[in-house]
């Protein structure tokens, strides 16, 4: 992935580097199309699984893309992620994250503690699931929906590597 790429460039030489700006401008289309494709400015999930994952990768792609190409690449799509998991998105205005954001963060989680309908502070919902035709959901009273509540260990991490990654192209 691009994302690979883009964490290998401290560790190569200026011509991978140059090699790689070509493949950056090729993602920034992508990110210009998907603009198009939905209000929000992130990769909607579609599937049977709710997309979160994919929006938090979004994210961490973003900021690493900025810090190298800034460019090519604003970090103005990086607050699109923030928005998305911490309340703008379809549905609900939830924050798909524990404890954080918007008007009430996620409360109810299929994680270990589930049979408490509870949750681990900085857990990572998979999301807003899409529904064919037209219906998102993301129940919040039911923890035992695992393809909208599940917090994984992978996701979270995924999470905290966006949220530093975040936190640096702020600086």
């Amino acid at each position: 992935s691009i994302l690979t790429a883009l964490h290998a460039i401290p560790h190569m030489d200026a011509s991978y580097k140059e090699k790689l700006r070509p493949y950056v401008v090729k993602y920034k289309e992508y990110v210009d199309e998907m603009e198009q494709d939905n209000p929000y400015g992130v990769p909607i999930g579609l599937g049977n699984w709710a997309g979160s994952g994919g929006v938090v990768s979004f994210g961490t792609t973003i900021c690493f893309a900025n810090m190298h190409f800034p460019d090519i690449i604003d970090a103005s799509h990086a607050f699109k992620t923030t928005n998305w998991l911490f309340g703008c998105h379809p549905y609900h205005n939830y924050s798909l994250v524990a404890t954080l954001g918007a008007t009430r963060p996620k409360a109810v989680f299929y994680g270990n503690n589930r049979a408490d309908f509870s949750f681990i502070p900085g857990n990572v919902a998979p999301g807003i699931l899409f529904r064919q035709p037209d219906h998102f959901e993301n129940y919040d009273d039911w923890p035992f929906l695992w393809g909208q509540n599940e917090g994984t260990i992978g996701g979270n991490t995924s999470y905290l590597i966006f949220g530093s990654a975040f936190k640096n192209m702020l600086k």
